[in-house]
């Protein structure tokens, strides 16, 4: 090992610290560092790999969480497309803003559990994760963390089998492992907080 390689192995694990001894600890510690902004905003680049295909599927678009409100996707290419979550419904539309498909959470107990879970991944929200997961990781550096959620809930044990989140600030990246064989890899690009919607945002939780 050459004396820089050596030099940057022993940055890298100096910059890993220690984990904390409790996961409430560690709960407290990442929250701490992640943003309380009201709204976040920011694009994103999602790779959805099926089971039993080689190629993945690629999409890109931007996406606004708002505390209390949900969260909404908006697919720009391949195809247009918005999902709209909360925790009491789902709404796909298409390019031309009609609703394609939607359910309500009261008639699918199922689908509000991963709603509400999906939600608290995004903002980081583990005090609600740490109902339904088992919460285990560690800091990074000065800003940073890596956490990895395992059910224990079962009803969102037959959506998910494992998701792994880092960030800093803000949730950066999120890979879900389905109970189907899939998975999922979402890259959060340039997310930024905001007080507000803006009355374009606004309009997409309608």
């Amino acid at each position: 090992m050459t004396r820089r390689v050596a030099l940057h192995a022993m940055i890298a694990l100096g910059a890993m610290t220690v984990l904390p001894a409790h996961a409430e600890d560690l709960s407290a510690a990442v929250i701490a560092r992640l943003s309380d902004a009201p709204v976040i905003h920011g694009q994103f680049e999602q790779t959805r790999r099926l089971a039993g295909f080689s190629n993945p599927l690629v999409s890109r678009g931007d996406f606004v969480l708002a505390r209390g409100r949900g969260v909404v996707w908006t697919t720009r290419e391949p195809l247009a497309s918005s999902l709209l979550v909360t925790p009491e419904k789902l709404v796909v539309r298409g390019a031309d803003g009609k609703v394609q498909q939607q359910m309500q959470a009261d008639a699918q107990p199922a689908m509000r559990m991963v709603g509400e879970s999906m939600i608290a991944v995004l903002r980081g929200d583990l005090r609600s994760l740490g109902t339904r997961f088992n919460v285990t990781g560690k800091l990074v550096g000065k800003s940073g963390w890596t956490l990895t959620l395992t059910p224990t809930d079962a009803g969102v044990r037959r959506a998910f089998v494992r998701i792994d989140l880092a960030g800093d600030r803000f949730v950066r990246d999120v890979r879900l492992e389905e109970a189907s064989g899939d998975s999922t890899v979402v890259r959060m690009i340039d997310p930024a907080g905001a007080d507000r919607l803006s009355p374009s945002e606004e309009q997409r939780f309608e």
